[in-house]
């Protein structure tokens, strides 16, 4: 008896970040059973037409907010944030896990909550903010979270409500138990945020003392600052043998840190975020796209595109923290803003049909490296046998302009509004299931999976 697929994905163009082929896809339940020439696959059930477009991998997103701002309700938010994702063609996100509690009870909370109302599957990255986090980082490893958060920036009058701002301190020590993991041989590393606070809440106290209204937010929390809060985290995270992974890099100069902190044998992944690539202060609202750090220059968007193409920027995210506007009043107040929808539709008009990147390129930093880095590979990341069937069709030559509100997100704004992008997803697929087409998700609330992260291989 000749066994069945359920489904088989014929007449498209697979990519991976070794190269593109024309093949077709076999999926039997979650997983991928076979890729072959279409007349080599095996019968199926359902048949899905690529025509002749690009199948990639559903997109990881290694860095999100579900629950920013911090005045939503966290069950509606999931469903609405992770249903914007699936527009956007992700099929795995990474949240990051806030709270000034014990981390292992708001994990077990988080998740019940999340897989009730979750679109997607979810990976999380713990917020250590207190001494007691640092004891619970072996506990919350052996739950399959490896990634550890840290922002040093959200303290004074940036501090964020209910949560206490740390020092270097507190940093150090934190490299420092992820150090020893490390060394223990399991797949450890902390993410950071780079920017010295210290210099920034002098320059925002004089500036409004003195009635000052900046022209943009790069201008009050300038990238020197960015950098060097990179060169000192860098060299504490290298003297306990801390991997490190640095989140939404701005700046030019910091690539330059990367590549020499890398030449000296030092384990360090950058990440930069769409935003950076397409807005600078001369081409966005200095409100709506207030975001930390801040959106930088002309000059900036273009060697992070350079450092994306030669490798060094490993990982693009979106650093999606939906905010509405009224949570951002005036200069002074809020931050953040909707990105899920918007994502694979930049990389794809602004990065590969602008000719920045390639589309192989463009897998590697949004698919293969965010899940090997953050231990989901190879179940997320790749489409190979045995994988999960997370995959995403995209038209290339398709041409939209991004609407004034969000079409799924709980944001009533997006600053991308009015932008024509050239490419776009029109099918979306998680573990088997067709969560968006042609534009409409129809992925169910609760479909959406914690994935623990492998801390050992």
């Amino acid at each position: 008896m000749t066994m069945k697929v359920d489904t088989a994905i014929k007449n498209g163009r697979i990519v991976s970040p070794q190269g593109i082929c024309s093949a077709g896809i076999g999926i039997k339940g979650e997983k991928i059973v076979a890729i072959a020439k279409d007349n080599e696959l095996l019968q199926a059930d359902k048949v899905i037409d690529a025509k002749e477009n690009y199948v990639l991998p559903g997109l990881v997103d290694a860095h999100c907010h579900l629950d920013w701002p911090f005045d939503i309700d966290l069950a509606t938010h999931c469903k609405k944030e992770t249903q914007a994702y699936g527009f956007g063609g992700v099929t795995t996100i990474s949240h990051m896990l806030t709270g000034v509690g014990d981390l292992v009870g708001l994990f077990r909370d988080f998740v019940a909550i999340y897989e009730q109302n979750g679109c997607i599957d979810l990976s999380l990255s713990p917020e250590i903010t207190t001494e007691d986090h640092i004891k619970e980082i072996r506990e919350l490893v052996e739950l399959g979270m490896i990634a550890f958060k840290m922002q040093p920036p959200y303290k004074g009058t940036e501090a964020r409500p209910n949560i206490p701002g740390i020092d270097d301190g507190h940093i150090y020590l934190t490299f420092k138990e992820i150090g020893k993991l490390a060394k223990d041989g399991y797949k450890v590393f902390c993410r950071i945020h780079c920017e010295d606070i210290e210099i920034f809440l002098r320059l925002k106290d004089r500036a409004i003392k003195q009635g000052v209204q900046p022209r943009s937010w790069n201008e009050i929390r300038p990238p020197f600052i960015e950098e060097a809060a990179m060169r000192k985290y860098v060299h504490l995270a290298n003297l306990v043998s801390c991997p490190l992974y640095i989140v939404h890099m701005t700046i030019k100069e910091g690539l330059d840190v990367i590549v020499k902190a890398r030449s000296e044998g030092m384990n360090v992944v950058a990440e930069t975020c769409p935003h950076y690539l397409i807005f600078n202060v001369d081409n966005t609202d200095r409100i709506l796209s207030k975001v930390n750090p801040p959106i930088r220059t002309k000059e900036d968007n273009d060697r992070l595109w350079k450092g994306i193409k030669d490798g060094v920027i490993s990982v693009v995210a979106t650093d999606h923290a939906p905010s509405c506007k009224k949570h951002k009043p005036d200069f002074w107040t809020g931050m953040g803003f909707t990105t899920a929808e918007s994502w694979l539709p930049i990389m794809l008009s602004e990065g590969v049909n602008k000719g920045r990147i390639s589309l192989e390129k463009l897998v590697e930093v949004c698919c293969y490296n965010p899940a090997r880095i953050f231990g989901l590979f190879p179940k997320k990341g790749v489409l190979a046998v045995g994988s999960d069937a997370d995959l995403v069709i995209v038209d290339l030559n398709r041409e939209a302009t991004v609407v004034e509100r969000p079409v799924y997100s709980g944001a009533d704004y997006t600053p991308y509004a009015g932008l024509k992008f050239k490419g776009w997803p029109i099918l979306t697929m998680l573990r088997g299931s067709i969560i968006m087409n042609e534009g409409t998700v129809i992925g169910k609330s609760g479909f959406g999976r914690y994935i623990p992260a492998k801390a050992k291989e």
